[in-house]
C-alpha cells in the first residue's frame, strides 16, 4: 500500500472509531458501573471515590507538568532538581553547605579537576538536548512555521554528538581522509566500527549514559542538520572550570544572554528567579569557561591550524556543585 493511500487508511478507521466505537465503548462502560452500583451501593461509592481522588491527582501532576514545561525558569527549575534538598536537612544548613560548595546528591565536595569530567558531560547534555528539538521537528523558521529537519538529520546523519580520543594516528586518519576526498562521515562511521569514537544521539544512549567522560584528551564534534558544518570542542584546550574568585576577574568581558542563536531551542525557558542568592542553591560557586569552533566546514576543521580554529566562540556556563551546567542563561564574550 503506497504511503498516502495508507494515510487515507488510518484517517478513516481513527474518524470510524471516534464518531461510532468509543461512544459505544463508553456507554458500555457507563451501563455497567451503573449496574454494580445497584447491586452493591457501598463498594461502588468507595470505588468511585478513589477513582475520582485518582482522576484529580494525575489531572493535577498533568497540569503541573504543563505550567512546568512552559515556565519562563524551567533551565533553572531542571538545575536546581539535579540536586535536591534531603528532605531531613533544614532550608538553614542547606543554603549554609550550598555556599560552601557542597554537592548533596554526591554526598561531597568537589575540586576543580573533579568538576572539570563532570561539567563536559553535562555539556555534552546540553547539545544532545538542542539536538533532539531537530529530531522532533520542533525547530521553527522566521515565520513561526515547524522545519522537517529530522529528515536532515537522518540523511546526514547529523544531530547527535560525536566523542573521540584523540592520538597522531588518528589525527592523521581524519586528515587523510579529507584530502583524498572521502565523505567524513566515513571516517566517523570506521572510527565508530573499531569503538575509535562514540556516537551520542539521545541522552537515553547507554553509551552516553555509562560514559564518566574521565579522558582528558579527546573531541566532541557537535553535528546539527546541515552535514557540511559543524562545531567542535577539543577537551585540551576547549573548557576550564573556574571559582568565583576566577570568575570575577574575568566577568567584564562576558555579557549575560537569554537569548542567541539556538531561540528556537532556548527561548522563553532561561530566566533566573529575582532576590535569590544562587549560592544559597549551590549555583554561581563554580563557572564552565568553554572557546570552540562554530559551524566550520569538515575540510577546515581538519586543515586549519587548532590554536586559531579554537578562538572563535566563547562562551561562560554557570554551574551547580555537583559540575552539572546550566543551559541558559549563559555568558557570552563580547566582541
Amino acid at each position: 500500500m503506497h504511503g498516502e493511500y495508507k494515510g487515507m487508511f488510518l484517517l478513516f478507521v481513527g474518524i470510524i472509531t471516534i464518531t461510532f466505537v468509543l461512544p459505544l465503548l463508553s456507554a458500555w462502560i457507563l451501563v455497567k458501573v451503573i449496574s454494580l452500583a445497584k447491586a452493591h451501593p457501598k463498594p461502588a461509592k468507595y470505588t468511585l471515590i478513589t477513582m475520582f481522588i485518582i482522576l484529580m491527582v494525575a489531572g493535577g501532576l498533568k497540569i503541573r507538568d504543563i505550567y512546568y514545561e512552559k515556565s519562563p525558569y524551567y533551565f533553572w527549575h531542571e538545575l536546581i532538581r539535579k540536586n535536591p534538598k534531603p528532605f531531613n536537612v533544614s532550608q538553614e544548613e542547606f543554603e549554609a553547605k550550598n555556599r560552601a560548595g557542597y554537592c548533596w546528591r554526591d554526598k561531597k565536595y568537589y575540586s576543580k579537576e573533579e568538576l572539570w569530567h563532570k561539567a563536559m558531560k553535562s555539556l555534552t547534555g546540553r547539545m544532545i538536548y538542542e539536538n533532539k528539538f531537530y529530531w522532533d521537528n520542533k525547530v521553527v523558521n522566521d515565520n513561526g512555521e515547524f522545519l522537517p529537519t529530522a529528515a536532515d538529520c537522518r540523511r546526514s546523519q547529523g544531530c547527535r554528538v560525536f566523542k573521540i580520543s584523540m592520538n597522531p594516528d588518528k589525527e592523521k586518519f581524519l586528515k587523510d581522509d579529507i584530502e583524498n576526498g572521502y565523505d567524513f562521515r566515513r571516517a566517523l562511521d570506521i572510527l565508530i566500527k573499531h569503538n575509535e569514537a562514540d556516537s551520542f544521539i539521545f541522552a537515553s544512549d547507554k553509551n552516553y549514559i555509562n560514559d564518566d567522560f574521565k579522558l582528558k584528551n579527546y573531541i566532541l564534534i557537535h553535528k546539527l542538520d546541515n552535514p557540511n558544518y559543524l562545531s567542535v570542542y577539543d577537551s585540551n584546550s576547549c573548557c576550564t572550570v573556574l571559582n568565583k574568585s576566577e570568575w570575577s576577574l574575568i566577568r567584564n568581558n562576558y555579557i549575560l544572554k537569554y537569548i542567541g542563536m539556538e531561540t528556537a531551542v532556548f527561548t522563553g525557558k532561561s530566566k533566573i528567579p529575582i532576590n535569590i542568592d544562587i549560592n544559597s542553591w549551590g549555583v554561581g560557586n563554580f563557572y564552565l569557561s568553554v572557546t570552540y569552533s562554530d559551524s566550520i566546514t569538515v575540510p577546515e576543521f581538519v586543515a586549519k591550524d587548532k590554536s586559531e580554529t579554537f578562538k572563535d566562540t566563547r562562551k561562560v556556563y554557570m554551574l551547580n556543585n555537583c559540575g552539572d551546567v546550566l543551559y541558559r542563561p549563559n555568558y557570552w564574550w563580547r566582541r
